[in-house]
């Protein structure tokens, strides 16, 4: 994956470098109760606070590839929707994935609303 730095250093504007790798939001509050009620906000997320299976909803409209990483930094587990309709992992429409506590899981887009989700040990 390209850094910032390299992609500077080679004449891309710092703004357009950030965007082509992406951006985080840190220490942040997963406080979706129900699918559609939080959206993934960035390509990467920590969540440093959460009531037990609260989180976001993934983007019914991402393009193939494109990817969300959910960091659970927080004392609870916490649930990733797919948009209303779609489904994670070929599961069941409309099914959360919960991620458990110090857990950290990618989403990658299929492009057509669903998703594929790999979760670290």
């Amino acid at each position: 994956m390209a850094k910032v730095s390299n992609l500077t250093g080679s004449g891309i504007a710092g703004g357009a470098a950030q965007s082509v790798v992406g951006y985080v939001s840190l220490a942040q509050t997963a406080s979706g109760a129900t699918q559609g009620a939080q959206t993934a906000i960035s390509d990467i997320v920590q969540y440093t606070s959460s009531t037990s299976n609260y989180g976001p909803t993934l983007s019914a409209t991402a393009a193939p590839g494109d990817t969300v990483t959910v960091i659970n930094g927080s004392a609870n587990t916490i649930k990733v929707w797919p948009a209303s309709g779609y489904k994670i992992n070929n599961g069941t429409a409309d099914a959360a994935l919960s991620i458990a506590t110090l857990i950290t899981a990618q989403f990658i887009s299929l492009g057509d609303g669903n998703w594929a989700a790999i979760k670290s040990a």
